[in-house]
């Protein structure tokens, strides 16, 4: 029986901790398309990760994926500018279509051949979001009219709380960060001084970045973020080193070094500002802007939250039962994820 959980634990702990390795850290499904309807214009905005268009020719391949209607004809763009984030895999496309529109639609998604593709549209008038919709297999299409009403604080709500969870398991690179914080286990108290720290952190970088107080680029956060995850890999080995024997369970060990607070808390301000991208592509609704930051921070924590249910208790239980067994799986999940994040940093500073 015994022999038959350790199996079954050590199994659930390789899939968990060796997933990252074999994603990139960001997901690829996720688009998105902003449209600011003026009385006598409109401005399209394309968002989309440039790899997924598989074409060298990036502004062409997304005009050619963009099938709108304006009024019930079919919208092709006269002139269109493209910004290509090679670092971040990021490729924004925008034109602006003169003249007056009263109805929109948005005919299919980006990617119609991938079931696991969705598009985040929003409609923006006035300074404030008069409709969003995310586009996905069930529900590929979306139409607008002129007498659209204002969405109520609760649905902006509710849409940015879904963004929030999405956001953390679309980012592998944050989702390796948070479980190397709990791979060395320890106390229930401990664990939420560490978790606590992170979620601060990133709440504050977070509501600067969202308010446009303070965000710096891309170009340095997201290197520094996976910097950040071969730092915690980095910090479990070295709390491991403290004792060589491995039958001393690691927690008792981590409880006489824990700098885990530390890193979560000042990881977790770099960490805040690649929250703050996600957002910016989705557009914040600025008459909604306290319940759109607030739902989606909620959600971060939520998705967050997943995480440390599953994993916590799966590493604390193999702590008690096979110290040893647990001492290799995180000296061997460390060293995985900052492989990853070695990866990641070499991939976010050349660009490619």
């Amino acid at each position: 029986m015994k022999r038959g959980f350790h199996l079954r634990c050590l199994a659930a702990l390789v899939l968990l901790f060796c997933f990252p390795i074999t994603c990139r850290a960001h997901g690829v499904h996720l688009s998105g398309i902003k449209m600011i309807w003026e009385r006598n214009a409109l401005t399209v905005s394309v968002v989309t990760p440039a790899s997924h268009l598989k074409s060298d020719d990036v502004k062409t391949a997304i005009e050619r994926r963009l099938k709108m209607r304006f009024d019930g004809q079919d919208f092709k763009p006269l002139k269109s500018t493209l910004m290509l984030d090679k670092a971040n895999d990021r490729a924004t496309w925008q034109t602006r279509y003169e003249g007056r529109v009263s109805r929109i639609e948005i005919l299919s998604r980006l990617y119609p051949e991938d079931a696991a593709s969705q598009v985040v549209a929003t409609i923006f008038r006035d300074g404030r979001i008069v409709q969003e919709a995310i586009l996905d297999v069930r529900n590929p299409s979306f139409v607008i009219g002129e007498d659209q009403p204002r969405i109520a604080p609760m649905t902006v709500a509710g849409r940015f709380l879904r963004h929030g969870v999405t956001h953390i398991f679309g980012g592998i690179d944050h989702v390796c960060f948070v479980i190397g914080l709990l791979l060395l286990g320890g106390s229930l108290r401990g664990l939420l001084k560490t978790i606590t720290a992170f979620t601060i952190a990133h709440s504050i970088t977070l509501s600067l970045a969202a308010t446009e107080t303070y965000a710096p680029s891309p170009r340095i956060v997201e290197p520094l973020i996976a910097l950040s995850i071969v730092a915690i890999a980095l910090e479990n080995l070295r709390v491991q080193n403290v004792s060589r024997n491995a039958a001393v369970n690691i927690a008792q060990r981590a409880k006489k070094a824990d700098r885990r607070p530390l890193f979560a808390f000042v990881f977790g301000l770099i960490h805040g500002f690649g929250f703050a991208g996600a957002l910016a592509e989705v557009g914040l609704p600025r008459e909604a802007l306290g319940w759109a930051l607030g739902a989606f921070n909620i959600g971060v924590e939520l998705g967050q939250g997943a995480i440390v249910l599953v994993a916590a208790p799966l590493l604390a239980r193999l702590a008690r039962r096979r110290a040893a067994l647990h001492h290799h799986v995180v000296a061997w999940s460390s060293y995985a994820i900052a492989a990853a994040g070695c990866f990641w940093f070499m991939q976010r500073v050349s660009g490619s």
